[in-house]
């Protein structure tokens, strides 16, 4: 059995007919014929029903046609990754975040690295999405910086860089304004404008009410905070931020119009560094991940 007669196989299955199969393999029908009996022959059972005008799969055909295609997918991926090491520049390499995410010092983290290394041609992308995992997984860059939510440590891994608090953000007129620190139970009966839905944040904020015993009304979302202040300078609401980016989106703008008070409780978030473990990784991207292995102190 060999990869060329799997292709004749998933021709014939997909196609349920042996001329059609030799045209998608630019064949002759005697061949896709002859290759489909000698496998038939090595595993000792028929794979096609040839009594009627389309052929039609066994259910021995059925099982090993899910074998095909996981097979096939897997030599095609291992011709792809074979491809890239060999063709790739190992000074290279690109790095994506979430503009969300400048405040954790990743500009300056590269810059000192790039300093220390100055063969590396490291590439830093900002990006809207936060589902770099999925960029990771599709090739798209090699590193990138995101915060942790659910975490499938079978497929990435990380490297832990920061764990940053929930504060809260209020109106400057707010009742609760001076309050050194507050309770997030304390703003139960208020209006919240969290970041938009379906990020890592806004599952947090929501989880974060729901612990404390209260469902948030949410009456608006934004995927960048400094929206976000705008809307609670114009006492729209209150807001759940993490620190660093609060205090990165507190411009003389909203100095007097918004405030940042700490929390009681401590709510979290995990920043960190991932990549997707089936990949090669250029020199300079195992470079950078050790320097900032190194160089990190994880902090809260």
């Amino acid at each position: 059995m060999d990869i060329v007669q799997l292709k004749y196989f998933v021709a014939v299955a997909e196609s349920g007919s042996f001329s059609e199969a030799a045209e998608i393999m630019f064949s002759a029908q005697s061949t896709v014929s002859k290759q489909i009996a000698s496998l038939e022959k090595e595993l000792g059972v028929q794979l096609f029903d040839r009594s009627k005008r389309k052929v039609a799969l066994t259910n021995y055909g059925d099982v090993f046609l899910t074998h095909a295609h996981n097979i096939l997918e897997n030599y095609d991926f291992m011709i792809k990754e074979i491809s890239s090491i060999t063709t790739q520049d190992n000074s290279k390499a690109i790095i994506r975040a979430t503009t969300a995410m400048l405040p954790y010092n990743i500009i300056s983290q590269v810059a000192s690295f790039k300093k220390e290394c100055e063969w590396a041609d490291i590439h830093v992308e900002e990006f809207e999405s936060e589902d770099v995992l999925k960029m990771l997984k599709d090739n798209e860059c090699d590193l990138a910086f995101f915060r942790v939510g659910k975490f499938d440590e079978e497929t990435y891994e990380k490297l832990p860089v920061l764990t940053e608090k929930f504060v809260a953000v209020l109106p400057a007129g707010h009742s609760l304004a001076n309050e050194k620190s507050l309770s997030l139970s304390q703003l139960s009966s208020e209006n919240f404008i969290f970041c938009r839905q379906n990020t890592c944040m806004h599952r947090h904020s929501v989880s974060a009410c729901h612990s404390m015993g209260f469902n948030p009304n949410i009456i608006a979302t934004s995927n960048h905070a400094s929206n976000i202040f705008e809307m609670v300078s114009m006492n729209m609401g209150v807001s759940l931020l993490l620190k660093r980016g609060a205090e990165y989106a507190m411009t003389d703008h909203f100095a007097d119009k918004v405030v940042i008070v700490p929390l009681k409780e401590t709510f979290t978030i995990e920043v960190a560094l991932a990549r997707y473990k089936k990949h090669s990784h250029t020199k300079a991207a195992l470079a950078f991940w050790d320097y900032v292995k190194e160089t990190t102190t994880h902090t809260v």
